[in-house]
């Protein structure tokens, strides 16, 4: 599946949802991706009709990138 890389067309409950996917708490994906818990929290809890940080949403959208290509071993896969 691709997904937008343009930070202006990413979907910040859409992220939210694929970071449950990959069974990772917040803080340990804001570390990854670079930002501060804050900035994830308030960028996953962004409305579809509110503006986001772009680089937050840039930085979070490559590391779920990345963590997908390459999945933690806490990610939980159910069939």
């Amino acid at each position: 599946m691709t997904f937008p890389t343009d930070p202006n067309r990413r979907q910040p409950k859409g992220d939210h949802n694929r970071r449950l996917a990959l069974g990772l708490e917040p803080d340990v994906f804001a570390r990854e991706a670079g930002v501060t818990l804050e900035q994830l929290r308030q960028y996953e809890l962004t409305s579809p009709d509110q503006d986001f940080d772009l680089e937050v949403a840039r930085r979070v959208g490559f590391t779920l990138e990345r963590l997908e290509a390459n999945p933690p071993a806490s990610q939980k896969v159910v069939n």
